[in-house]
């Protein structure tokens, strides 16, 4: 991003919802898309990792497809203009293929996905 255009506040971007309004935006997108991968679940320990990172004052989420054509989430931790903290994701292969844990700035993966393994009342 360029240093004339700044975004505002990184760590306040995002705000909450109502409930039925996310049920159905969620249904809705269900509905329309009925082959598409609806959502994806992460654990505690992944979330907590990741907002640990040195910097991080938020997450980009972007859509990825896999070595086996499969439709994935992918998480990068952002700074506080918004840029993708990357100082060692050049390293996240090599540290993957010797079975090393995350880098300071390592991208996540590997969540659950719905379906099949959708949630009560928001699955299909």
């Amino acid at each position: 991003m360029s240093e004339n255009k700044r975004r505002k506040d990184v760590k306040k971007i995002g705000k909450k919802m109502d409930k039925s309004k996310a049920k159905k935006w969620v249904k809705r997108y269900q509905k329309e898309n009925p082959d598409s991968t609806h959502g994806w679940l992460y654990g505690r320990d992944i979330i907590e990792k990741l907002c640990s990172y040195d910097s991080l004052e938020g997450v980009w989420f972007f859509k990825g497809i896999n070595d086996d054509g499969k439709e994935r989430l992918v998480m990068f931790p952002a700074d506080k203009d918004g840029n993708i903290l990357d100082n060692k994701l050049r390293s996240l292969g090599a540290a993957a293929a010797k079975g090393g844990g995350l880098g300071d700035d390592d991208p996540v993966d590997d969540g659950e996905d719905c379906p099949p393994n959708c949630p009560e009342g928001l699955g299909g």
